[in-house]
């Protein structure tokens, strides 16, 4: 006789209650960071019941004081009955949340996680679906918006709206399935993007990765260029104080996500270089209209963010 989970193909499974409108949908957020408390705001204010896991007693409480939270825990409970599980943990120890799942989450749940990269987390999430917990939905997820501030107290529930949201479904989730938590994103204000992992880990090393090295490479160089009697920072505008602003973020959460996308990064700082020594040539030569022509195609090229 063929086991229950023998007979039914992932694609079979039903969404768990809340997805089908036949109860108020629940939600349990791992980690109450800046993006994990402001997922929780968010569905609070989308009208979701909304629990949450952190070892911090302080943030839990916290959370609850703002009417964001039902309940919390510092540590994982036996079984959570929950339509959504969103993973807002430190990229070091992702997978490590995605394991402490197995047996404590109903059948035709989606599991949702936000980290800056994709790969690791996709294939560790389609490996362990076929093997070990078939029965739920792993989406993975990556806000393209956030601080160089962090931690609950600058939780925001606005902060994803206007902003790209990347969805990595698995080619074996249901269209209908990850079609939900767009909707529910879309409802955030969030701009909903689908990428494969790969992509993803590419583009972001272009829109994310790089600009944060090249944040620290101008502050450091503008200390350099410090002389004594001369200090360039005390005449530090707007323009520097924007460029650099996101070198103020967290130095250890920055060194995982360098080392592992390296090859991506390495590849677009290449990029990166190329464009720059056509800039100094330019200078070289004197040779105005060809950095006027550099900003006047930049221009072009940046009215796609609108």
């Amino acid at each position: 006789m063929l086991s229950d989970v023998s007979i039914f193909t992932k694609s079979e499974i039903e969404l768990t209650p809340g997805w089908s409108g036949l109860r108020i949908p629940r939600a349990c957020i791992f980690g109450l960071g800046l993006i994990g408390g402001s997922w929780a705001g968010a569905l609070h204010n989308a009208g979701w019941d909304v629990s949450a896991i952190d070892s911090e007693k302080a943030s839990i409480e916290e959370a609850v004081v703002r009417g964001w939270l039902q309940d919390g825990w510092t540590s994982v409970p036996e079984f959570l009955d929950v339509d959504l599980i969103v993973l807002a943990l430190p990229l070091q120890i992702l997978k490590e949340g995605l394991d402490q799942l197995t047996g404590r989450i109903p059948k035709g749940a989606v599991v949702t996680d936000v980290g800056s990269l994709k790969r690791g987390i996709c294939r560790k999430s389609g490996v362990d679906t076929q093997k070990d917990f078939p029965e739920f939905y792993f989406i993975g997820g990556h806000p393209m918006t956030g601080s160089e501030q962090s931690g609950f107290r600058v939780a925001d529930p606005n902060l994803f709206q206007g902003y790209p949201y990347v969805l990595t479904p698995d080619k074996d989730c249901p269209p209908h399935v990850f079609q939900k938590l767009a909707a529910t994103l879309k409802g955030f204000g969030a701009k909903v993007v689908f990428r494969e992992p790969l992509e993803h880990d590419v583009e972001v090393a272009m829109v994310s990765h790089i600009p944060h090295l090249l944040a620290v490479a101008l502050t450091l160089a503008t200390q350099d260029a410090s002389k004594e009697g001369k200090e360039p920072f005390a005449l530090a505008g707007r323009s520097f104080r924007d460029i650099t602003r996101i070198a103020d973020s967290s130095p250890e959460m920055w060194k995982e996500i360098m080392v592992k996308n390296a090859d991506a990064i390495l590849g677009g700082l290449t990029l990166w270089e190329q464009r720059v020594q056509e800039l100094k040539e330019s200078l070289l030569q004197g040779d105005g209209e060809g950095i006027a022509e550099a900003f006047r195609k930049a221009h072009l090229a940046r009215e796609s963010l609108n």
